[in-house]
């Protein structure tokens, strides 16, 4: 029965082990599937975005990248910081100040772990968002990053669409030779690329740079104009046949203006026909045919904004005055100065917020680069004050291994030392006797016996001591190095100790004093057991080797 119950038992263990591995085994297929689905999922998403990333048609890129914003969101932190890029350039200029914090995100997590080609796009988008959010130092400072990681030659669509960018901010900003710089840079490079549409808009640029001086203001422009006319881009083409016209206008040449504006009255979006309405107000006004003037006047009444409305009141005030008309044109003239004053206002404090900005942005650089410069010193602080007490950990660890083999060493040499006194107790007395009797009739000790005060041994009778005692006393000298490691001077002190010599004309024979003689011989005692003796302690040593 006993031996049933064992064998039972023995095959239920057995079967419930079995299950355990088979548990097991299925837990790590399960665990290596998952993690085979998300890698594989990973590879399929980055794939897609790359995709996205690529596609010429923008408005399908957006759709699509909107489309698998759920699935992103579940992804490693890389591919939602791609997608969440991807995202923002395409809605770079739509809701700006909402676009803000996405900016930074971007920025700092790009300027942190991310790709540098990434952060490049990030810089730009940051500097546009900023642009548009009207802080130009904050987005010049983003421009100008972006630049200093463009390499010649490299990136031509970032570098052109860069320095389109710079070259509107800085057109914005009244630095027309800055501008028209950046806009050549464009031009060249979308020559380089046949980019049609983006020549045009560098000859616009360009063209823009040349308003405040004379210049090659309409030349560009009808360059541009030529462009588009080949390129049958028909809303830019009347962009430029506007801008044209208003060229023209500044220049006081009203017929060569005509042309260009008359055209574009139902050419131009419902929106934009304020402006070709108060321009062909001004124009027929200088021609000499006031009734036009009017009925243009008129119509950007109804739809203009401020400085439309502003240019045709002046001319709706000329022309009441020339017909006697002095409540009206003193209406309109009222107009045109309130406008004109509301204008200059909103211009004075554009100008004074940017210069605001711009100190602002330029103090706050400033703490900027004297925080990283505190940071950078505090960093080399740390790594030097960490470097230092990694060398005294080092140090404290050395001198306690040092100090503890010394240790060792001690108590061996000390041990070492019971062992010759027993075997030194354990001597024949007469035999001790016998030795001391052997190296007195040497020569050599007779020698040292009689020398002179004034004389003292050469290295040769050093060297004859040395062999008189070895063989004597037989291998005193490995006996003693094994003990410590005496200097010369020490050494010669030990001979003559052990050659029986009293303290006095040891003194003597190394032309040192007596307590100078007592203190080498205490110094070898504390060198070689570690702790303090007297002189008579090391005599003992001496006497039993």
């Amino acid at each position: 029965m006993l031996l049933r119950w064992r064998l039972f038992h023995k095959n239920y263990v057995t079967l419930q082990a079995m299950k355990e591995t088979k548990i097991i085994i299925t837990l790590l297929l399960l665990v290596m599937a998952l993690t085979s689905c998300h890698r594989t999922g990973y590879n399929y998403y980055k794939r897609e975005l790359e995709k996205i990333d690529h596609r010429h048609n923008r408005e399908l890129a957006r759709k699509e990248a909107v489309a698998i914003s759920k699935e992103i969101a579940l992804q490693t932190l890389d591919l939602r910081m791609y997608h969440l890029l991807i995202i923002t350039e395409m809605n770079e200029e739509v809701k700006p100040y909402r676009n803000l914090e996405t900016a930074r995100k971007l920025i700092d997590y790009y300027e942190e772990f991310g790709d540098k080609q990434k952060l490049l796009r990030t810089y730009i988008i940051a500097g546009i968002i900023y642009a548009n959010c009207n802080d130009s130092p904050k987005a010049l400072g983003y421009f100008h990053k972006a630049e200093d990681m463009l390499a010649d030659g490299k990136h031509p669509e970032l570098r052109s669409k860069l320095y389109g960018k710079i070259a509107k901010l800085q057109l914005h900003h009244n630095m027309p030779e800055a501008a028209r710089e950046y806009a050549r840079k464009v031009l060249d490079y979308c020559q380089q690329q046949k980019d049609t549409m983006g020549m045009i808009q560098a000859l616009m640029d360009i063209s823009a740079s040349y308003r405040s001086t004379p210049g090659n203001e309409l030349a560009n422009l009808e360059r541009a104009y030529k462009l588009a006319t080949e390129a049958r881009y028909h809303i830019v083409q009347s962009k430029i046949m506007l801008a044209i016209a208003k060229s023209y206008v500044d220049k006081e040449h009203y017929h060569a203006a005509k042309p260009f504006a008359m055209p574009l009255i139902n050419e131009l979006p419902f929106s934009e026909q304020h402006k070709v309405n108060a321009l062909l107000c001004q124009i027929y006004y200088n021609i000499g045919k006031p009734d036009s003037a009017l009925y243009f006047g008129e119509k950007v009444m109804k739809k203009g904004n401020s400085v439309s409305k502003r240019d045709a009141h002046e001319v709706l005030a000329h022309i009441c005055i020339l017909r006697g008309q002095k409540d009206e044109a003193e209406t309109h003239l009222n107009h045109y100065i309130e406008l004109n004053n509301e204008l200059n206002l909103i211009a004075n404090n554009e100008a004074i917020a940017q210069a605001d900005a711009f100190y602002h942005n330029q103090k706050q650089e400033q703490e900027n680069e004297k925080l990283r410069a505190d940071n950078a010193r505090k960093h080399t602080i740390i790594i030097i004050g960490v470097a230092l007490l990694v060398v005294l950990i080092v140090l404290f660890a050395t001198y306690i291994q040092r100090h503890r083999r010394r240790q060792e060493l001690m108590e061996m040499r000390i041990e070492h030392l019971e062992h010759l006194k027993r075997d030194y107790a354990k001597a024949d007395a007469e035999e001790l006797k016998q030795a001391v009797q052997t190296i007195e009739a040497t020569s050599i000790w007779q020698r040292l016996a009689t020398l002179p005060d004034n004389e003292h041994p050469t290295d040769e009778d050093w060297q004859e001591l040395s062999e008189a005692i070895n063989h004597t006393y037989d291998g005193f000298s490995t006996k003693l190095m094994r003990l410590s490691h005496p200097t010369p001077h020490e050494y010669h002190v030990c001979l003559l100790l052990k050659a029986g010599f009293e303290p006095v004309r040891i003194a003597s024979l190394t032309l040192r004093s007596k307590a100078a003689i007592s203190t080498v011989r205490s110094r070898l005692y504390e060198k070689t057991f570690g702790k303090k003796a007297s002189a008579k302690d090391w005599d003992e040593v001496i006497r039993t080797l």
